[in-house]
């Protein structure tokens, strides 16, 4: 449950619910939005802007909000991982330090800038794309998500290799912070350090973990769409007992994507968890850091590596 929440909260939510939402049309777009969205001369009008802007200051307050529950989380999966035995669980869960917190916060917020500039240089491509593929589509059988993809194919391909080294970048930094401390700046600079000294083995735990994680959620998302495809024609047909066996089949589904979203989050908690104990004591000298716990206040491995 607890990686299930940090993996909901960091927008796996919006990936599950992709499957199972009808995306507009052109039309649909156009009644919603009306027609003074886009000037004649493709440019986004005040309400457009205002729109936009709306959302921006939405999508912030909802990346502060995560940050802080993501890294409680975090903290959580961190201490299972290291002391999968703790008796001490048994009593309660515990809880980390404010400060602690709010460097965990401050961490994937610090590794964001570079997915917000990748992003903003990215929406002006993206933008000219959908604007063409809503005024002259290149095909009709395509959605349009996917016709905007391959239209602005470069500018998504940046934006999401820019996105998987931030992510990386954070995991690292924030379990750092977690066993060694030190503060959110010198976090960052020893998970760089930590990349640049251990390339091969950061990448295959990049590459094994992801992968592993993008082909389960993959196939359940699979199961979701053609559930809910299911649901779809049976309501179309107006068949009640078809619609009640594919609305189970489709709640089926969405259980097993969650389950199989909470696995695959675990493992790449623990994945990346090993990878910096392992590596903790090296690079920590390194960056100049001191290699002592600061978050756990445990026994654990990577304490004891640090001891050594």
């Amino acid at each position: 449950m607890v990686a299930l929440a940090g993996f909901l909260l960091r927008g796996g939510i919006v990936l599950l619910a992709l499957p199972s939402v009808i995306l507009p049309s052109v039309i649909g777009i156009a009644s919603v939005t009306g027609v003074d969205a886009i000037s004649i001369a493709g440019q986004p009008t005040t309400w457009l802007v205002e729109l936009i802007a709306l959302a921006i200051v939405a999508t912030i307050t909802w990346l502060a909000v995560a940050s802080l529950v993501g890294s409680l989380t975090d903290f959580w999966l961190i201490q299972m991982t290291l002391e999968p035995g703790d008796e001490r669980r048994q009593e309660g869960v515990p809880l980390p330090r404010m400060s602690l917190l709010l460097q965990l916060a401050a961490i994937r917020m610090i590794c964001l800038v570079p997915l917000a500039v990748a992003l903003s240089w990215a929406a002006t491509r993206i933008f000219n794309a959908t604007y063409d593929e809503l005024t002259t589509p290149s095909n009709l059988t395509s959605p349009l998500p996917l016709r905007v993809v391959l239209a602005a194919g470069d500018a998504v391909a940046v934006v999401v290799l820019v996105w998987l080294a931030a992510e990386t970048t954070a995991a690292i930094a924030v379990r750092r912070e977690v066993l060694a401390g030190g503060g959110a700046w010198r976090s960052v600079l020893g998970a760089a350090v930590e990349i640049v000294h251990r390339p091969i083995s950061t990448l295959l735990t990049v590459v094994v973990s992801h992968v592993t994680s993008a082909v389960a959620i993959g196939l359940a998302l699979v199961g979701t769409s053609t559930a809910f495809d299911w649901c779809r024609i049976a309501a179309r047909n107006q068949d009640r007992v078809t619609f009640a066996l594919a609305t189970l089949a489709l709640a089926v589904a969405w259980v097993a994507a969650l389950a199989v979203s909470a696995v695959t989050s675990a493992w790449r908690s623990a994945a990346f968890t090993g990878e910096v104990a392992d590596a903790l004591p090296a690079t920590s000298a390194r960056a100049g850091e001191a290699p002592q716990r600061s978050g756990l206040g445990l026994s654990g491995a990577a304490g004891e590596r640090s001891g050594d």
